[in-house]
């Protein structure tokens, strides 16, 4: 039997993790966070005292870390330990260049990488539902699917390259972000002569102006008082990365800068824990004119 090794046991991963457990998979799991890795093991999982305990004992290892940084140091302190045949399954937010290095450096060794970022949020974690987006060797992918189907509704192969998924990832992130930022303003200049956020909703949903902020965040989420449990800090750090995805191939991307600026201004006013949905609050501070005409 295969056995199975997760490292990042955060809000994301802890799901996944639990997931894998729960589906009668042999896994061993590692977090810096003791109560992460109970957690896991409640569900089933074995916990590991370090990362090197995962690589001396699993098949295949799972990675949900907070930053390409963090991967680039896990790697390094895996790679003593990993048995050619290997495979690294990154789903991690991050760069293709960062997993096209990882691949590289570990095909020597015989140890495959798969880049397989993930999308859906926390409540896809827990629900089982997230969409993986694939980079990677056909082969090994199809070997790993069955891993993937524990925790998400929809798998896509994007590609032989291994940075393709984390690529795709960024790029989806990207719309989203630039959907909550473009139709805030949309939503507050309507307010001002009296719409309601429902009304708006209707109409954009049914028209061109259709999107992801449109469907869910603003009929949901912003009318209800709710977040949607994506945090500012991580919504600016993937539009860093995107930026730096575009700066390495020498791509111009005009919009996610100003994107970027917004959501930016917004983590300053609210910090790095405030939710995805402050968009909105803030763009309704800037935007709003005060009672006496005045900014």
């Amino acid at each position: 039997m295969t056995r199975l090794g997760f490292i990042g046991l955060g809000q994301m991963g802890g799901q996944m993790a639990k997931h894998l457990a729960r589906a009668g998979n042999d896994i061993i799991v590692f977090d810096q966070r003791r109560a992460a890795i109970d957690a896991v093991a409640s569900a089933g999982a074995s916990g590991a005292d370090s990362t090197m305990a995962v690589g001396e004992t699993a098949d295949v290892i799972f990675l949900s870390l907070p930053d390409p940084a963090a991967v680039e140091a896990v790697v390094t302190e895996l790679q003593p330990t990993l048995d050619q045949g290997a495979v690294i399954v990154d789903m991690t937010t991050s760069t293709p260049n960062t997993t096209r290095s990882i691949a590289n450096r570990l095909a020597s060794d015989g140890v495959t990488v798969l880049g397989a970022p993930v999308s859906g949020g926390t409540s896809g974690a827990e629900n089982g539902t997230l969409t993986v987006m694939v980079g990677g060797d056909p082969a090994t992918f199809k070997a790993c699917r069955v891993y993937l189907d524990a925790f998400a509704a929809n798998v896509f192969h994007v590609g032989d390259d291994p940075g393709y998924g984390h690529a795709v990832k960024l790029l989806n992130n990207y719309l989203s972000d630039a959907a909550i930022v473009a139709t805030s303003e949309a939503i507050v200049l309507g307010q001002q002569i009296g719409l309601d956020i429902e009304t708006m909703c209707d109409v954009f949903n049914v028209s061109s102006g259709r999107n992801s902020a449109t469907e869910d965040k603003f009929p949901d989420s912003i009318s209800n008082g709710r977040d949607v449990g994506f945090a500012l800090g991580l919504m600016e750090k993937d539009l860093r990365l995107l930026l730096q995805f575009a700066d390495d191939n020498r791509v111009p991307v005009f919009l996610a800068s100003v994107v970027r600026s917004q959501v930016g201004a917004t983590r300053t006013r609210y910090g790095d824990d405030g939710d995805m949905t402050d968009v909105y609050e803030y763009t309704r501070e800037i935007m709003a004119p005060a009672e006496d005409g005045s900014r």
